[in-house]
């Protein structure tokens, strides 16, 4: 059975566990110490940060970054490879959805690789529709955006 729960910083060291396994399985590279360094502080760079477990073993995430007062940024959804197309994408992106109505934002971005089509299908299926680039992330090549005033905004 799988729980979300909201990141606690005793989850550190399993965090950086999954995402040096994860990542590279999604054929990204894990740099702590470079463009990852955001996970040396989870607290501190996301507002929302959720883990997935399945017993002990973290085996995914998600998290919510504000970008101002009506936008926030989906970040860190991975989920290890072995419990794709089980729902549990889905669950996770629900997740964060649901936190960032409930947080009065009226728009959700992300950005992401074209190369990772099952998560642009995922994305396209909970209303998120390719937009502008918004950031600096120069290994990203795909931006989306969820307007939450819209139809969609989750999966059932």
């Amino acid at each position: 059975m799988c729980t979300i729960q909201k990141y606690k910083r005793q989850y550190h060291d399993k965090l950086l566990q999954f995402l040096e396994i994860c990542l590279p399985q999604s054929g990204r590279c894990f740099e702590l110490n470079g463009r990852h360094k955001m996970y040396n502080d989870v607290s501190e760079y996301f507002e929302h940060f959720w883990c997935l477990f399945e017993g002990e073993a973290m085996i995914g995430t998600a998290a919510l970054k504000k970008l101002d007062s009506d936008k926030c940024e989906l970040k860190s959804l991975y989920l290890l490879e072995q419990y794709h197309k089980k729902g549990l994408g889905r669950l996770l992106l629900n997740t964060a959805i649901q936190e960032a109505k409930q947080n009065g934002y009226g728009e959700m971005y992300l950005d992401t690789l074209s190369s990772s089509k099952r998560a642009v299908r995922l994305y396209e299926r909970a209303g998120f529709q390719q937009t502008e680039r918004y950031n600096d992330n120069y290994t990203a090549d795909t931006f989306m955006v969820l307007k939450f005033d819209e139809a969609g905004g989750s999966l059932s």
